[in-house]
């Protein structure tokens, strides 16, 4: 959910980029090295690393700037700052952009760094392109279900059952207790678990599921109908209504924070918020579909920074520094505590709030973390699974099944390649 909607995990379009382009912030302020600092978040989550590395680094002063809605849009944002030759010095690269940022010689080759040596081999993996390391990626993320006690209490529970079946009948049960909203999803995030499903699967097999169907030995009609199938129950049991194709993230979570939601997909990013609003609450495993399923959840290695392969001499040094301090132990410890993000180095093992225990211990110390997009074509994945979620939309809406959606997703990739 993070980054796939916070998540994601969010999505833009895919880049189309000019080859000659122009360092841009190439002045200095009040005697300093001005580094230009583009992210996917917003600045004041971003103040607390910015101030520490200046108080490290006197002669650098960073230029922070971000998109409206900071997650939504970055991708669309990144391509056109590229694209008209105003790319920041330091910026988020996103896994589904890095080939065509590495393509287009705008993304500085870190492999040999040395703060690199910090980085683990999963994050290095997701940041690689033709076997060198373009971005530098110091955090995971893993959506768990956010779940409120007292309202799971009403019908007799005290955490998430391991099966979806089970999951289901908890859900009415609640429905039962008077608990009006037993689970939402927000309308950028619908199908939450799927990707765990499909993970555990593609676990069992040589090539991930995502993968088959991007070399095309497989289609999305073929493998993902019976998934979207289990997650069509939700409105058949009523449980969960069509009115989730109207709700944004911040609807959702903010119907949770106010202690009227029982279950909702989440992660760390949220534990902050939900402490805030004085709920008793935690974040639980996230259902498979049959007993002894190893569990799996959606979630990937973040998004890494890439340093601008255009900028030279002092600015290059800056940015450098930059990434250095941003992989050290402090620098670790104010994502973390700053942007609820999770460190994920050889360097530092973060302190989990006792929350997010039970995720953490499944998914992100297992490594047991699935993204759909890293298997689909890099042309056009951020197109590709925005369409997942406005075809899952429609069979919200009965308009369309489970099987007609999975064919509208074979017909959009068609389109793509």
């Amino acid at each position: 959910m993070k980054h796939t909607w916070t998540t994601a995990i969010g999505a833009g379009a895919a880049i189309a980029m000019v080859a000659s382009l122009a360092a841009c912030g190439s002045g200095t302020a009040s005697g300093k090295t001005e580094l230009s600092f583009f992210a996917n978040n917003t600045q004041d989550l971003y103040q607390p690393l910015i101030d520490a590395f200046e108080k490290a680094n006197p002669d650098v002063k960073i230029k922070f700037s971000t998109t409206n809605g900071a997650q939504a849009g970055y991708q669309q944002t990144l391509q056109t700052r590229i694209s008209g030759g105003k790319l920041a010095d330091v910026y988020v690269a996103p896994p589904e952009q890095l080939s065509d940022l590495v393509k287009n010689h705008v993304a500085k080759d870190l492999t040999d760094e040395p703060f690199m040596d910090r980085i683990g081999d999963t994050n290095k993996a997701q940041a690689t392109v033709d076997g060198k390391v373009y971005s530098m990626s110091v955090t995971a993320w893993s959506n768990a279900y956010a779940y409120n006690k007292d309202l799971l209490a009403k019908a007799g529970y005290d955490t998430i059952p391991e099966t979806w079946d089970e999951f289901i009948e908890m859900l009415k049960k609640l429905k039962d207790a008077g608990v009006d909203k037993p689970y939402l999803e927000p309308k950028a995030g619908l199908g939450a678990l799927v990707e765990g499903w499909i993970g555990y699967d593609s676990s069992k097999q040589s090539k991930s599921i995502d993968q088959q169907i991007g070399d095309g030995d497989s289609t999305f009609a073929k493998s993902y109908t019976k998934y979207y199938k289990e997650w069509a129950k939700l409105f058949d049991a009523g449980v969960m209504g069509s009115e989730v194709t109207g709700l944004a993230d911040d609807q959702v979570r903010s119907e949770f924070a106010a202690g009227r939601l029982a279950v909702m997909p989440s992660g760390y990013w949220d534990v902050k918020t939900f402490k805030d609003a004085g709920l008793n609450f935690a974040f639980g495993r996230m259902p498979m579909l049959h007993t002894g399923d190893t569990p799996f959840a959606p979630g990937a290695a973040d998004s890494g920074y890439a340093i601008n392969a255009k900028i030279d001499g002092k600015k290059l040094k800056a940015a450098e520094a930059f990434l250095d301090f941003i992989s050290s132990e402090d620098g670790l410890k104010i994502l973390q505590s700053s942007l609820g993000l999770i460190p994920a180095t050889k360097n530092y093992t973060p302190d989990i709030d006792e929350t997010f225990t039970e995720p953490y211990d499944l998914y992100l110390k297992t490594g047991n973390i699935y993204l759909n997009t890293l298997g689909w074509p890099s042309t056009g994945r951020s197109a590709l699974r925005a369409e997942t979620f406005s075809q899952l939309q429609q069979v919200a809406l009965g308009s369309i099944s489970p099987a007609q959606a999975t064919a509208n997703l074979d017909a959009k990739l068609k389109t793509l390649s």
